[in-house]
Order: C-alpha cells, then structure tokens, then sequence
C-alpha cells in the first residue's frame, strides 16, 4: 500500500505492532508450527498493508486482522493437507 502521509504508515505499523504477539500465538497454536505461523503472520501483514485504505475506522484494527490471519492461516492448512493425508494413510495396518 501506499500510504498517503507518513502519519497513516505510523498509524497502521503501531496498530499491528500492538497486536502482532496476539496474532502470532493464534497461527502458531492453529498451526502448531513456527515456520508455518511466521508465513502466516507474514502473508497477513503484507496484505492489511495493501488493503489498509479500504478498513473502515469505525471498526476495531484488532478484529480486522484476526480475521485475515485466519484466512491466512486456513490457506496455510489446505497447502499442508495433501501431505498429512499421506503420512495418515501410511500409518494404517497394511499400509505399502
């Protein structure tokens, strides 16, 4: 995003700093992985930074980014799926 003063960057970047411990203990305790929560933590971050012009003041900053984290951490999740189905099916008895 590009911000229209260097007030609205100061604004957002102390908004996130505020609740970026918050937001990495939710990926990380939905993830269960610290790289995995980083990527999560990052992915979200750099998309509240693009679409920062269309929150709505009104609302709360907090809120706004759980739920993008939470998206962030779904997308993570699906990626990784295919992969734990796998090592479930060779867990089974009889398994190859």
């Amino acid at each position: 995003m590009i911000f229209e003063n260097q007030g609205l960057r100061e604004e957002f970047e102390g908004r996130f700093s505020r609740c970026r411990n918050s937001l990495y203990f939710l990926a990380w305790g939905s993830l269960g992985s610290v790289g995995e929560a980083e990527e999560a933590l990052e992915n979200c971050y750099r998309k509240a930074r693009r679409t920062a012009r269309r929150f709505n003041s009104d609302g709360e900053f907090g809120s706004w980014m759980i739920r993008m984290l939470i998206n962030e951490v779904v997308l993570v999740a699906n990626r990784r799926a295919p992969e734990a189905s796998e090592l479930s099916e060779a867990a089974l008895p009889g398994a190859r």
